[in-house]
């Protein structure tokens, strides 16, 4: 996979902690990242999936019942 080169800005202990970090798990810091923001996406997908779940399992009459009626709608027209 292609890489590409962006910068950050972050505070004197904010990288050091980033630094530290990277070493404990023996990766660059570029890698250490690259994982937090992989891992970020991933949660913010699943939380949204979940949602997106609960939202179908929670309205799924009202769901079956406007496709219903748009099933006669569209039997009426013809």
């Amino acid at each position: 996979m292609a890489k590409t080169q962006i910068n950050i800005r972050m505070d004197d202990e904010t990288a050091e902690m980033a630094r530290q970090a990277a070493e404990t798990r023996r990766i660059p810091v570029n890698e250490y990242v690259e994982q937090l923001i992989r891992n970020d996406n991933e949660q913010v997908r699943a939380v949204f999936m979940a949602t997106a779940q609960q939202t179908l399992d929670e309205f799924a009459d009202l769901f079956d019942e406007i496709e219903g009626e748009q099933g006669e709608q569209g039997e009426s027209r013809t």
